[in-house]
């Protein structure tokens, strides 16, 4: 199945999916992060680990009691000039979600994770890089789709961005999502069914019993603009940056896993009648309108209103020929726009709205969000909310060449941050003997 393509269709269009106040929201079609001037080319990771990220793997952390490791990694395509990427290191098992991560590797990325909160609080790190007036966002995406580009593409283990952007050095100005006119840039930056996806989802944790104090927020594109919040699922989580490092905190991401896993295989056999996932270039037929409404019917759990507006989607959507699909294969830029993705995808971060400051630092600040964006065209991962912006679009081959000086700073960055990540592990950690090809990333 796929969204629309034709604007002479009468078929409705997935842009009358957003509310209509969504398409005010402030955002960024362009966040420039910093590049190398000779960048790896990019593919994906269908052999090991450090043949694939070779010397760009800073340090190998074991994990006590498991059979993976976390690397560190220097991300040959950055999104920040001061970010570090979290793999879940392992060839024989892939661990590709929170969902089959075993609990000791969960705990030590958990642990990682605020660990990055503190670091870029430290007021040394703080002073020596310039980040008052930072943000920082710590996410990772889950899609299983290997035929278009998606929020997983390179890599299908699981993967932490840890991204602190220092302010921008020119003035950055959000646009309004509606006059962005490219319909791919528009529906990658927020999905059509971003909204839709976040009362679907809340219709299925209803019976679910969140952690104490999670305050759930409800769909609202007001306040998103108004508060610039990212779009998506969130939930206030108690005790900020400590949280994370709980039981509870892992049992809810878990939670958020099996639910969406779950909801995904429920609508897909209502808009399908099939549960298997799709293969590569083919894409299940969706059944009539009418069976559609009788099969969403039978899912006691969903409200009327996601009913009215799944039925919408429904609508929105029609099958591809095998002509089409053909002619997709040889033309991958159309597909991001108009092939649905193959299968759940998801985004999941922790975001603070508030940019650091010397009287409020990230590890201590109370306002933590967990947000769970989800997607069915958008071909980006993370649309962080930074800089005024509630969405944005990291633009990895537009920014500026990383000088020597910044090239310094940001290997000074990295070290001290695994400088703290090995001391946290008791020393249990190993620098891997350099391969000679030459390192990708996702």
């Amino acid at each position: 199945m796929t969204a629309t393509t034709s604007r002479t269709s009468t078929r409705p269009s997935l842009d009358a999916l957003y509310p209509s106040a969504a398409l005010d929201l402030p955002v960024n079609p362009a966040l420039q992060a910093p590049r190398l001037a000779a960048p790896p080319m990019e593919r994906r990771n269908l052999g090991g680990y450090r043949d694939y990220y070779g010397p760009n793997i800073l340090a190998e952390i074991p994990v006590p009691g498991a059979g993976e490791r976390l690397a560190v990694i220097d991300k040959a395509w950055p999104h920040s000039l001061y970010d570090i990427m979290l793999l879940v290191a392992r060839d024989d098992i892939l661990r590709t979600s929170v969902g089959d991560t075993p609990p000791a590797v969960l705990t030590a990325l958990m642990r990682a994770c605020a660990l990055f909160a503190e670091y870029v609080s430290t007021p040394k790190v703080m002073s020596e890089f310039g980040l008052a007036g930072s943000q920082t966002s710590i996410a990772w995406n889950h899609d299983r789709t290997v035929d278009r580009d998606n929020g997983q593409w390179w890599d299908k283990r699981l993967h932490l961005h840890l991204n602190c952007w220092p302010t921008p050095a020119h003035g950055n100005r959000p646009v309004r999502l509606g006059a962005i006119a490219d319909a791919t840039t528009r529906r990658s930056l927020v999905d059509p069914v971003a909204y839709l996806a976040h009362h679907v989802i809340l219709d299925a944790l209803t019976d679910y019993s969140l952690p104490d104090g999670c305050v759930v927020l409800p769909p609202d594109p007001l306040r998103d603009h108004r508060e610039r919040l990212p779009v998506g699922l969130k939930i206030r989580l108690p005790g900020g940056w400590q949280f994370v490092t709980t039981p509870q905190c892992r049992s809810l991401l878990r939670t958020l896993h099996q639910t969406a896993t779950t909801t995904y295989r429920d609508l897909l056999l209502s808009f399908t009648g099939r549960a298997e996932p799709a293969t590569d270039w083919r894409r299940p037929p969706l059944l009539p309108p009418p069976d559609v409404k009788r099969r969403l019917a039978g899912l006691r759990w969903l409200t009327p209103g996601s009913r009215e507006e799944l039925l919408r989607l429904r609508g929105a959507l029609r099958d591809l020929a095998d002509r089409e699909l053909e002619l997709l294969r040889r033309l991958p830029h159309v597909a991001n726009r108009c092939m649905t993705l193959g299968g759940l995808s998801y985004n999941l971060a922790f975001h603070s709205p508030h940019p650091a400051s010397w009287e409020r630092s990230l590890s201590a600040t109370p306002d933590l969000f967990l947000v769970m964006q989800f997607k069915l065209i958008s071909y980006i991962g993370s649309s962080p909310a930074v800089h005024g912006a509630v969405a944005s679009v990291i633009d990895r081959v537009g920014g500026p060449v990383m000088t020597d000086v910044d090239r310094a700073l940001r290997h000074a960055f990295q070290t001290g941050y695994v400088s703290l990540l090995r001391q946290a592990s008791d020393g249990r950690a190993c620098v891997p003997f350099p391969r000679l090809i030459p390192p990708e990333e996702t």
